[in-house]
């Protein structure tokens, strides 16, 4: 996950970041919120965030039971 916003880790990094695990057998992703910045999970609206990165899981697979 990444924030449009986020100026520490810009979205080129965060996008060559995820080029660079094009090969792994690894499910790789990238999910971007243009309207926030770096700190996703302590900001205002991080109950989406975990709503995604739980939907993500469940359609992988990898829902906790």
């Amino acid at each position: 996950m990444g924030g449009g916003k986020d100026h520490t880790v810009p979205t080129a990094v965060t996008r060559s970041t995820l080029k660079q695990y094009r090969g792994s057998p690894s499910a790789t992703e990238l999910v971007e919120f243009a309207d926030r910045g770096h700190s996703l999970t302590i900001d205002h609206g991080w109950p989406e965030l975990a709503d995604t990165a739980l939907r993500w899981f469940a359609d992988k697979g990898l829902a906790p039971r």
